[in-house]
C-alpha cells in the first residue's frame, strides 16, 4: 500500500506541474512568504499575530480529539466525537492514520495513510471513512495557514448500518484544514455530486491530546 501511495504521490507531483489549475488547488509558489498582517486594528490596537507554522508532516504526529458537527452524507454518519491518531511509518514521509469514536449511529472506526512531498508542499491522503467509503485525496499546503484537499470522484452506495442513503453516480469531497496553532486545527467539509456545485456538510474542531513519534 505504501508503495502504491508513494508512486501516486510522485505521479501527482508531475501531473500538477504540467496541468493548469483545474482542480481547485492553490497554485502559489512554495517560496512566497504570505504578506504580514496589518499592525493596526480597531481603536488602534495591534492585530494578533497570524499562525506561521512550518509545513511539516511532524505537525500531525500524535493523538488528537475530534468534535465533528454536520449532517449525514455519503462520507459521514453525522455528528460525532472521537480521536484521531497519526504514527510515522518507519523513516518515510508517510503516516498511518487511525480514528475511532461515537456518532448518533453508534461506534465508528476510520483508517488511512497520509503522504507528504516536501518540495512541492503536496499531500496524498488515502482513507477508509466511517461510512465505509474509500477516498483518495490530494492536498495543497503551500499556504502555512491552511491545507486544501480534494478527492477523486467516489462511487457511493450508502450504508444501512449507519443510515447513510445512496447517491446516484459519484461524489467529490473537499476539505479545508485551518491551521490554528501547534495544538489545534479545524476542518471544513464540502461535497459535490456534479463536480461543480459544492455544499457544506460539516465542520470539525481538532485538538492535540498527546505527542507521538
Amino acid at each position: 500500500m505504501i508503495g502504491l501511495l508513494k508512486r501516486a504521490l510522485e505521479v501527482l507531483v508531475v501531473m500538477l506541474a504540467m496541468m493548469s489549475p483545474a482542480i481547485g488547488l492553490a497554485q502559489e509558489p512554495a517560496n512566497v512568504t504570505p504578506p504580514a498582517p496589518p499592525t493596526g486594528g480597531l481603536l488602534g490596537r495591534k492585530s494578533p499575530p497570524q499562525p506561521q507554522l512550518k509545513q511539516t508532516l511532524d505537525y500531525f504526529i500524535g493523538t488528537w480529539s475530534v468534535t465533528w458537527s454536520g449532517r449525514e452524507s455519503p462520507f459521514s454518519p453525522g455528528p460525532r466525537t472521537g480521536t484521531l491518531s497519526f504514527t510515522r511509518l518507519g523513516d518515510s514521509n508517510f503516516l498511518s492514520m487511525r480514528g475511532e469514536g461515537k456518532s448518533d449511529a453508534g461506534a465508528y472506526k476510520e483508517s488511512g495513510t497520509l503522504g507528504w512531498h516536501e518540495g512541492q508542499k503536496i499531500m496524498v491522503l488515502q482513507e477508509q471513512l466511517a461510512g465505509g467509503v474509500e477516498v483518495l485525496s490530494i492536498g495543497d499546503w503551500t499556504s502555512p495557514i491552511s491545507i486544501r484537499f480534494e478527492s477523486a470522484p467516489v462511487a457511493v452506495r450508502g450504508n444501512p448500518a449507519t443510515g447513510i442513503k445512496p447517491v446516484a453516480g459519484t461524489a467529490i469531497l473537499r476539505r479545508t484544514y485551518g491551521i490554528v496553532s501547534p495544538q489545534s486545527f479545524t476542518i471544513t467539509e464540502e461535497m459535490s455530486t456534479d463536480g461543480k456545485t459544492f455544499t457544506r456538510i460539516g465542520n470539525a474542531v481538532v485538538g492535540k491530546k498527546s505527542v507521538g513519534k
